[in-house]
């Protein structure tokens, strides 16, 4: 469930205008384009949004895990903890990286070493960051997966990730980003390929260790439900921008951008009549471009006016309102 949406001292994450672009040959296409967000102690901010929408690229950047070239930051900041991570050395990235930030990935059957038993990889960040030895390091990773309720803890230690559920692999994942008590955890789409049972599970599981450990939790995710029930801010993008951020529940109840709006439409919802058909966004979303033009959703909007082609409302064409802000020229 939610958490509390007080900020409670600096924030562990600040973003302020991080834009980001992609070269092709020699031309730079814009993939991000002036996203900011902060998450402080305690709160699970989300990214949502379609596939494309520039969600995992956001993420993945604020720990350079990215190949820069052709990815490159062209603009902004990225605050962790008040360091700027853009002035930071390849080592001492590293030594952030699985220490301070914590990142459970979509897919833990490709993120997981096959050859190494899984005692092993919990154990490596605890080798490397806290200097433990092999001995000590093992008994810590066994203790991590009785927390991440693992059954038979002892047991699926010396197991290989193949070995493991789709489930329990995932659990492992946790494991691995939390065992160093990360301020900032990176959730990107954890509960893909999961049954809503266990998505359940591993999502409480990381909001209650996050806050556990008096940590934030970036949750990267298209799935609205989620989102409801997890996350205390939403950061809605399109097309490489935010176009809407809110309290979650202000989100549900007062969304105000059109994408925001057609999105929350497009989830399938038990109550009603049986003959209402799924609505659908019109459309497909943009490829990346050179960040010309007007709103991006302007080809897919109903409320679509000329202005709308003529530029995008951003900066002081915000409208802000307890928090809530929405980059629309014609807001519901």
């Amino acid at each position: 469930m939610p958490g509390s949406l007080e900020k409670s001292g600096p924030p562990i994450l600040d973003v302020r205008g991080l834009c980001m672009g992609i070269w092709s040959g020699k031309t730079e296409l814009v993939a991000v384009a002036d996203v900011s967000f902060r998450a402080y102690s305690g709160q699970v901010v989300a990214l949502v949004g379609e596939s494309g929408a520039g969600k995992s690229i956001t993420a993945m950047s604020l720990t350079h895990l990215l190949p820069m070239p052709p990815i490159k930051i062209t603009a902004g900041e990225i605050r962790l903890s008040g360091r700027d991570m853009q002035t930071q050395s390849p080592k001492q990235i590293r030594d952030i990286r699985g220490n301070e930030v914590g990142i459970v990935f979509q897919e833990p059957m490709t993120a997981l070493n096959p050859s190494l038993r899984i005692w092993r990889q919990i154990a490596e960040p605890l080798v490397r960051h806290r200097r433990l030895s092999w001995s000590a390091a093992k008994a810590q990773a066994i203790n991590l997966l009785k927390k991440v309720r693992i059954p038979d803890a002892e047991t699926k230690a010396e197991a290989y990730p193949h070995q493991l559920s789709g489930g329990m692999r995932q659990r492992v994942m946790v494991a691995i980003a939390i065992s160093c008590e990360p301020r900032l955890i990176i959730a990107d789409e954890p509960t893909t390929a999961l049954d809503v049972t266990v998505q359940a599970q591993i999502l409480a599981l990381l909001t209650d260790l996050t806050r556990g450990l008096g940590g934030a939790l970036l949750l990267i995710t298209h799935d609205l439900g989620v989102v409801a029930r997890y996350a205390d801010w939403v950061n809605v993008m399109y097309a490489g921008r935010i176009v809407e951020t809110a309290a979650a529940k202000n989100l549900y109840r007062d969304g105000r951008h059109p994408y925001t709006h057609a999105l929350l439409a497009s989830v399938p919802k038990i109550v009603g009549p049986i003959a209402h058909r799924l609505e659908s966004i019109a459309g497909q979303p943009p490829a990346p471009s050179d960040g010309t033009g007007g709103c991006a959703f302007a080809p897919r909007c109903s409320r679509r006016t000329e202005r709308c082609d003529e530029r995008p409302p951003l900066g002081g064409d915000d409208r802000t309102r307890n928090g809530h802000l929405f980059a629309c020229w014609n807001p519901l």
